[in-house]
């Protein structure tokens, strides 16, 4: 089944999302940009280099030139994206697991908006004859690593040990060196290119040879990366690994000491531990709908710097780029390390979420949303419906946008009574939709 959002287009390569179809979505992109020159990147997936040459060649097709960088994370692209003022294209299923391919689309560093993403699932003309060939380049370098190490201080973290689980992605042209000159002492696992250990997703993966690496070696942290290089998960020292909403949560909390600005954008799944966190800084916490394109539309309409969603870690920093970036979430975690120890990992509070996703038609899920709605006249419906069910408890209702079924998040205090919560919700969404 292929799944189209703005977060991009993803299928199972050559059977849900066919050579042809990855072609004619790069066409109908570059028609929406205005052709020109554009970006290209990939991760590390065995079907990378076919859909990349696949989408060069189709660019290269309307006469727009192209700027092949090969493998390299999506925060490093949308970071060249916008440097460059150049649109992108990433050759990526992001988190999905290694058969799914697809593509993301960057709008001069920024993420494709759905007025922009409906124009490239929108059929149009053909194109105006045959345009002469457009100009394929490689790039001298790129200047990700060294700004990003610049904006986090050179030497910022010397002697924090860290332990990186790459998982064959492309992270590893990137997370090694950026640690290393931010003085960390480093040391990897799964660092050859496209060889998967484990699950793609680090935030859906109990992390177990990460989390007895680092409880073995004695590390102050360990970090895991996905496919594509955006999302983060982390293991304390203790060889535990937490939650992306932890992670986030920790990321803010630390990115906020001394910041001029305390507002925080996050989406409406993420933990209610960074309200807490936000509000002890002075700031103000705004929801965005779930979907790191909503997250940072908001923040450009609130002047905010700092965003993220939980679900998916990694931290949002406009200042720096427009995207979730799990290396400045690093980079701010090893810094509070140095500066504070170990003793960081105790300085927010965790809260626990508990997730389920049931089969239901589209058109079910929403009659079944609305007479939840009718029966809890204060709950919030920014983005499907999230109830308040205590001080400390909540629990969101959501009908997928893509395919037939409803998810059901719930948090709590513990598991126990998170995983409850969700339960007693997915039935209640099941009687609802009968």
């Amino acid at each position: 089944m292929t799944v189209a959002s703005t977060s991009g287009i993803r299928g199972v390569f050559n059977s849900d999302l066919l050579p042809e179809d990855v072609a004619e979505y790069a066409r109908r992109f570059v028609r929406l940009v205005g052709g020109g020159e554009l970006l290209i990147g990939r991760d590390t997936r065995s079907t990378g280099p076919v859909a990349s040459r696949v989408v060069t060649s189709a660019i290269l097709s309307t006469g727009a030139d192209v700027v092949d960088y090969g493998v390299i994370s999506t925060p490093a692209i949308f970071r060249e994206s916008r440097r460059k003022e150049r649109s992108a294209i990433i050759v990526t299923a992001s988190h999905n697991e290694p058969e799914w391919n697809g593509l993301k689309f960057v709008v001069n560093g920024r993420g494709i908006n759905q007025a922009e993403f409906d124009e490239v699932l929108r059929k149009g003309p053909k194109g105006d004859g045959h345009p002469s060939p457009g100009r394929l380049a490689r790039p001298e370098g790129f200047s990700y690593n060294r700004e990003l190490v610049e904006m986090a201080g050179e030497g910022s973290a010397q002697g924090v040990k860290v332990i990186l689980d790459l998982n064959g992605g492309s992270a590893i042209g990137h997370a090694p060196g950026i640690l290393r000159a931010l003085g960390c002492e480093v040391s990897t696992i799964g660092d050859t290119r496209g060889i998967f250990s484990r699950t793609i997703d680090p935030t859906n993966d109990p992390l177990e040879v990460l989390c007895k690496t680092v409880k073995n070696e004695g590390a102050d942290v360990g970090f895991a990366f996905d496919c594509d290089g955006d999302r983060l998960a982390l293991v304390d020292n203790e060889g535990k690994a937490r939650t992306g909403d932890y992670m986030l949560t920790l990321a803010i909390k630390e990115a906020l000491q001394g910041a001029a600005q305390k507002d925080v954008v996050v989406s409406v799944d993420t933990t209610q531990a960074i309200d807490e966190v936000v509000r002890e800084s002075g700031g103000r916490i705004f929801r965005a709908k779930v979907g790191e394109g909503n997250v940072v539309g908001l923040m450009a309409e609130k002047g905010v710097r700092l965003g993220g969603e939980g679900s998916s870690g990694g931290v949002i920093d406009a200042s720096f780029n427009n995207c979730r970036d799990s290396l400045v979430a690093a980079a701010i975690i090893v810094g509070a390390l140095k500066r504070r120890g170990t003793k960081v990992f105790g300085q927010v509070r965790s809260y626990h979420i508990a997730r389920e996703k049931m089969a239901m038609p589209r058109k079910k899920g929403l009659e079944a949303v609305r007479k939840l709605q009718k029966e809890n006249p204060g709950a919030d419906a920014l983005d499907g419906l999230k109830i308040r069910t205590s001080g400390s408890s909540w629990v969101l209702i959501r009908v997928s946008n893509t395919e037939d079924g409803v998810r059901v998040s719930a948090e709590a205090p513990s598991m126990r009574d998170a995983e409850q919560l969700a339960h007693s919700y997915v039935l209640k969404v099941r009687r609802a939709g009968a």
